[in-house]
């Protein structure tokens, strides 16, 4: 085949034409929500722009509805599960449960009504890798259009010494903005960017602000590609060459080497960054009368082993549970459920199997009428 000069016009017509299409398509569908009520893409948070598409969007059954919030890290998504090689893994996660198979026949006992109504879709800002001070700058996002409720589930890395100062205290920096003028100073990079980074950040947040085409694509990549491109070319080795033992041994070990500083000697202080944040949502969640349910996620003690401090971890539990006393006359309820569910639940440290994900929606739904920690 000859390439004339008609055909490639036309090839470039028709892509570009592909492109406007494309986009305006998104423009009139995103708004609605069809993306967010048909594809899960948890997990990760890419722009200003894309956080609030999904909280614009909004699955009511009245006009005036404001659909429940859910906050955490991955322990709601579906990266451990997907890592872990487990078919359909969107599809078995905490916050699939908690948004579409809570059903009327899952509640046992008397309740007054479940945190998360059966049927009704919370949206999910679940995200890994998340940190208070993130959980903060997503706070000022709903400031003006508080939520119906909001499930927020804490986790022992949130609170490390790793995490409690610097830039690596927030891991998405796309919401410093939010921020204090005074808590950006904290949190800022030391040394501070280079003018070629600054430029490629402003020039990225520009694009997702004014491209829909461009921000959507940015969310969707993890549908395919998560959690990155030297993962997708495992898992494709590995349907012709069987993982053994001994890989199995080796991924395993390495994480629990990157998980162990979250459980080493160290006391959680209040007027540390991570209990600071959390006091400032908290402290606003409740001026805004917004019922809140604040979850200390299970832990695999058996995971940890030795490597488990438990003096440290008792200790900041009690840490915890006492910060929380102050907001229960605000109605704010706190559960510590650090050791609610055995080892068999667990694909590592706080992730859980599916069963457990499942388990665990249906533990959390029932929380205000079971009145059990």
């Amino acid at each position: 085949m000859k390439l004339s000069k008609s055909f490639l016009v036309g090839t470039c017509v028709a892509f570009f034409g592909l492109l406007i299409l494309s986009e305006i398509a998104l423009r009139l569908t995103v708004p609605m929500g069809f993306w967010y009520r048909h594809f899960d893409i948890s997990g990760d948070m890419t722009s200003l722009a894309e956080l609030r598409d999904r909280l614009s969007y909004s699955p009511r059954r009245f006009p005036d509805d404001r659909p429940p919030l859910l906050l955490g890290d991955s322990v709601l998504g579906a990266s451990a599960l997907m890592e872990h090689r487990i078919p359909g893994a969107r599809q078995k996660t905490l916050s699939y449960y908690l948004k579409e198979n809570i059903r009327e026949s899952d509640f046992s006992g008397p309740h007054t009504g479940p945190l998360l109504d059966p049927g009704f879709r919370a949206i999910s800002l679940g995200s890994d890798g998340i940190l208070l001070p993130d959980i903060e700058g997503l706070s000022a996002e709903f400031s003006a259009h508080p939520p119906e409720k909001i499930l927020l589930l804490l986790n022992f890395r949130m609170f490390s010494k790793e995490f409690g100062e610097g830039k690596k205290a927030i891991s998405r920096h796309f919401l410093l903005s939010n921020l204090s003028a005074d808590l950006q100073k904290k949190l800022a990079s030391d040394p501070p960017p280079t003018e070629e980074a600054q430029l490629s950040d402003r020039l990225y947040a520009w694009m997702c602000d004014h491209w829909f085409l461009f921000r959507e694509t940015q969310a969707a990549k993890v549908l395919w590609y998560y959690p990155s491109q030297k993962d997708f070319f495992q898992r494709g080795l590995e349907h012709f060459v069987k993982k053994n033992e001994a890989q199995s041994d080796i991924i395993e070990a390495a994480l629990k080497q990157k998980v162990v500083s979250y459980y080493q000697p160290y006391l959680w202080d209040p007027s540390a960054l991570p209990l600071t944040c959390l006091k400032k949502v908290l402290d606003d969640w409740t001026k805004q009368h917004i019922p809140v349910e604040v979850v200390l996620t299970p832990q695999n003690r058996k995971f940890l082993g030795s490597d488990l401090d438990k003096p440290s971890f008792e200790k900041n539990r009690k840490t915890l549970e006492s910060f929380m006393k102050a907001y229960r006359p605000a109605g704010l309820i706190y559960r510590d459920w650090a050791d609610r569910y055995p080892s068999s639940f667990f694909l590592d440290h706080c992730h859980l199997t599916p069963e457990g994900n499942e388990q665990y929606a249906k533990d959390l739904a029932n929380l205000p009428g079971k009145g059990k920690p």
